[in-house]
């Protein structure tokens, strides 16, 4: 699946009520190696800046995505999931004006869910 084909299953996801995580997480599924119901519950408390207007729920889905892509189960198993999440999540946040929290993404920087979640699947398409 390319990035588009990615972008348009979400955007169906997210009128049948999905929220931005799982959305996200809900369409890498051929990359992450979890399935969709799975993806569904990992994202399901992680949308609306986990609850809080935090940390974006597409921010925090592309760092979840990046962590099953290239970690594993041993300790230093983040050695590359880390550096690569933070790379993800700083092209996120410079195309999104700098912004990385939903109150701000959504406020200041006048984004939209959908906006965001088109974004989040580009750029985490695209790293692999």
């Amino acid at each position: 699946m390319n990035a588009d084909e990615r972008i348009k299953k979400a955007m169906e996801l997210r009128g049948s009520g999905y929220n931005c995580a799982q959305t996200v997480l809900m369409v890498f599924t051929d990359a992450t190696g979890v399935d969709i119901d799975m993806s569904a519950n990992i994202g399901a408390a992680l949308g609306a800046g986990v609850a809080t207007g935090e940390i974006c729920g597409v921010a925090n889905a592309m760092a979840v995505s990046e962590g099953l892509i290239l970690s594993n189960p041993a300790p230093d198993g983040k050695l590359k999931a880390m550096p690569a999440a933070r790379k993800l999540l700083q092209k996120f946040s410079d195309s999104c004006g700098g912004c990385i929290t939903c109150r701000d993404l959504k406020g200041k920087c006048g984004k939209s869910c959908d906006e965001l979640i088109a974004e989040g699947i580009r750029i985490l398409d695209s790293s692999f």
